[in-house]
């Protein structure tokens, strides 16, 4: 009987490593690489840096700070401290904000002396692209500043509104509609920017040609606190012009009003009041016993 030849023990016999050695390496190595890939190709890294570094972008699309809502912010993050960190860039002699101008002020008012920032790293352009974005998508911007904000990536960085509806994931009748905001008149723009008229209100002012009509409007939608759809109906009838309107309560005898109640009550008291005459009494009361002694008091009148 022919005697068997050994092959022996495969491959395996003929390198100094097994095939689960040679897996291991090989896996080993892709890991290694596409970390390094992944770190090569980071944009942007995470870091706790002191406040004082930190300059505030000039570029902001955010021009208006409402001072309530800064203040109720620092109280949160004296409580909770900063939950989502700040935006910044690298620049000479320390850091640009790109995105988060309200919890840096309201860092500093809370006495904050370091804050968390994500460093990114990017151009003017794609810096000024992340600042609207972070600001556009939480609803952070009034219809003016968003709309300066378009015009600027379009002017300063030669986007078209094609190019800019892309980056910020919206529709280009959306943008143009914003753009429109910037033709009307200066005293219409001042009106949205005080956020007593929204950007529904603003697009009806900007389908009237007449720059007159379109401040008359304004200011009737204003005083008469008019809906969009009640604006567009007034938009489509001949407009007398609108008559000045006298306060009917002072904000100085609204002021005397208010401390005669506090006097007498012992109660924080804000007074608001409307041109047409009506208005908001409100009792403030900052825990369960001061609305308990509240209570009590309007029961026993």
């Amino acid at each position: 009987m022919a005697k068997k030849i050994a092959l022996g023990k495969g491959i395996a016999s003929l390198i100094q490593e097994t095939p689960n050695q040679i897996l291991e390496k090989a896996l080993k190595d892709e890991v290694e690489r596409e970390a390094k890939e992944a770190t090569a190709k980071a944009d942007y890294t995470h870091y706790l840096v002191d406040i004082s570094q930190i300059k505030t972008n000039p570029n902001q699309p955010r021009k208006i700070f409402k001072e309530q809502e800064i203040q109720e912010l620092s109280n949160s993050i004296k409580e909770n401290g900063i939950i989502q960190p700040l935006v910044v860039a690298k620049i000479d002699g320390g850091f640009e904000l790109v995105a988060g101008e309200r919890r840096l002020r309201a860092s500093k008012l809370a006495g904050l002396e370091q804050v968390p920032v994500i460093i990114k790293r990017g151009t003017e352009k794609e810096k000024m692209i992340m600042a609207i974005i972070e600001n556009v998508q939480r609803a952070d911007l009034n219809c003016v500043e968003e709309a300066l904000a378009y015009y600027h990536l379009m002017n300063e960085y030669g986007l078209n509104q094609e190019e800019v509806a892309k980056k910020l994931g919206k529709e280009r009748s959306s943008v143009a509609n914003y753009l429109r905001v910037l033709k009307l008149p200066r005293e219409v723009v001042e009106l949205l920017q005080k956020e007593v008229l929204s950007f529904g209100h603003a697009k009806v002012l900007a389908s009237i040609k007449e720059r007159e009509t379109a401040i008359r409007l304004a200011n009737i939608a204003v005083q008469d606190e008019l809906s969009v759809r009640e604006l567009e109906k007034l938009s489509k009838k001949k407009v007398a012009p609108v008559k000045e309107r006298k306060p009917v309560y002072e904000a100085e005898k609204l002021d005397q009003y208010r401390q005669k109640l506090e006097n007498k009550t012992g109660f924080h008291f804000k007074l608001a009041a409307k041109n047409n005459g009506s208005g908001q009494i409100t009792i403030k009361f900052s825990n369960e016993a001061e609305f308990n002694d509240i209570y009590e008091y309007l029961l026993t009148r």
